[in-house]
């Protein structure tokens, strides 16, 4: 028989197109020649080669790929400033995902079930805004000194209501900054969001608003106080001005406190919240919104979606068709995803990363805990990796069988040889492997894999197995020469990769 290398394999385990999916797991061997080694790495969360026909899936990916977490920055305030809440869809069915991830909508409609207050206001007390400081040492200072001087003068002279209407106007942004602020703390999530400007109402719908709210009250706890920043450059606004800005602290039961500025500006005569610094919510709203995105669509069984998700690192590690089969091979082991929930957000998040921890269930495999990364690509948010504990039961021994099958189709005995582990070529030279498997009586064999038993499919640190229907004939001897057997491949984790440790016939 011909023990000649080739480059074509065949891409499924059985005849079914299996992909590995691992996020922050490192590539997998290919079909054919040599099996490459597996480097584990969180950093990695797709290893695998689009060429492999086991489609160099990456440790398993928990749940339905089309499984992440764009928008502008809003630190700066330069153009698009951040949305104060999370823009979480609808929850999903079977358990709250993200609070809003049930069911993946439009993009518009965020994720998390439970969105975060968007961004609080500052003001405790109502008593903040009577009359501006003024910073020592500082052209504000004198600017804000100069007009409160007119104001007292201007008041000084025509007095009674006109005086009580300049005061109202000089006061209006801190007026508007402190009933956002009391809205969240008493959840009046509706309330709070008509006092958006329409350029973040544009951004969010009032549902996904209400989900985002929630998903932090959730995750970081419901906020507890709310106040302007000590210093007396915290309120900045100019009478007749068209902008203000306040410089707060929002205190959440789990989170503590966070400081952050409250934009403003006047819409139509009336103030409005304009943005939201990511450092008073925790979290750029845009990571918060993809984040909910990969979860609705893993959840959902859209890994089409979840894949456009992924960053381009993921996606050069993954072809889109890996990525599919992979979420899809994990629901029939693992189980379907029954719940994914922002659990908490971590500190020290910037409009360029985030970090999100998530609590992912599915229906066989249970519940895990674990950390997704994000990082802004372009002017997008992408999901940049996922802790391994989020991460289903490892395929890549499946994929190590596939290559192995694939090699017997087409008589590579040879170089399916070099899938074996090492106490097995220990035991049986390449030789003897070769002869006892391509001929019979000086009559050529021919072997075919048949669909692996998914149900026996069992991963134990470094060793797994699976039961693998295989068909074993003689051309030479006609078509009745032919018979099916079931075997018990077992595999074994070595320094270079897994590989198959023993084939035990189960007749």
């Amino acid at each position: 028989m011909s023990d000649q290398q080739d480059s074509s394999t065949n891409p499924s385990f059985g005849e079914q197109n299996y992909s590995q999916q691992g996020y922050g797991q490192s590539g997998y061997p290919q079909p054919a020649g040599q099996p490459q080694p597996a480097s584990g790495g969180s950093s990695s969360p797709y290893p695998g080669t689009p060429s492999n026909p086991y489609g160099g899936v990456p440790q398993g990916y928990t749940g339905t790929p089309s499984h992440p977490y764009g928008g502008a920055t809003p630190q700066q305030y330069t153009g698009t400033p951040s949305h104060p809440y999370g823009s979480y869809g609808q929850p999903g069915p079977a358990s709250q995902p993200y609070g809003g991830y049930g069911q993946p909508g439009p993009s518009s409609q965020p994720y998390y079930g439970q969105p975060g207050p968007a961004s609080q206001p500052f003001y405790g007390q109502q008593t903040v805004y009577t009359q501006p400081p003024t910073p020592k040492n500082s052209r504000r200072g004198l600017k804000i000194a100069l007009t409160v001087g007119a104001i007292v003068l201007v008041l000084g002279l025509i007095g009674g209501g006109a005086a009580v209407f300049l005061i109202k106007q000089v006061t209006a942004p801190a007026e508007a900054a402190l009933q956002f602020c009391n809205d969240l703390k008493t959840q009046n999530y509706d309330t709070a969001y008509g006092l958006l400007s329409s350029g973040l109402q544009g951004q969010y719908s009032q549902s996904d608003f209400h989900s985002g709210v929630t998903a932090l009250d959730t995750a970081e706890g419901k906020v507890t106080g709310c106040q302007q920043a000590p210093g007396s450059n915290s309120y900045s606004y100019s009478l007749g001005a068209s902008t203000a800005s306040v410089s707060a602290q929002l205190t959440r039961a789990t989170q503590g406190t966070m400081n952050g500025t409250l934009h403003l500006k006047n819409q139509n005569g009336t103030w409005k919240i304009d943005g939201i610094d990511t450092s008073l919510l925790g979290v750029n709203i845009g990571a918060l919104q993809a984040a909910g995105a990969f979860c609705t669509a893993m959840q959902g069984h859209d890994y089409t979606t979840a894949y456009t998700l992924l960053d381009s690192a993921q996606q050069g590690a993954v072809s889109k068709a890996d990525f599919v089969a992979s979420g899809t091979l994990h629901d029939q082991i693992d189980g379907t995803i029954t719940k994914c929930a922002l659990t908490k957000v971590s500190i020290g998040n910037t409009d360029q990363s985030a970090r999100l921890t998530i609590d992912l269930n599915r229906s066989k495999l249970g519940d895990r805990t674990g950390d997704v990364t994000l990082k802004l690509e372009g002017s997008a948010w992408k999901i940049d990796s996922t802790d391994t504990t989020l991460n289903g039961t490892d395929l890549r021994p499946l994929v190590v069988g596939e290559q192995f099958c694939v090699l017997f189709a087409k008589a590579k005995f040879g170089v399916a040889y070099g899938l074996m582990s090492t106490s097995f070529q220990q035991a049986v030279t390449k030789d003897q492997f070769i002869a006892g498997f391509s001929t019979f009586q000086g009559n050529a064999l021919q072997w075919k894999c048949g669909k692996p038993d998914l149900a026996t499919y069992t991963v134990t640190n470094d060793t797994a197995s699976v039961v693998v229907p295989m068909t074993l004939s003689i051309p030479a001897l006609g078509p009745n020469a032919t018979t099916t057997d079931s075997f018990k491949v077992a595999f074994v984790l070595e320094s270079s990769g897994w590989r198959i440790d023993d084939l035990k016939s189960q007749a």
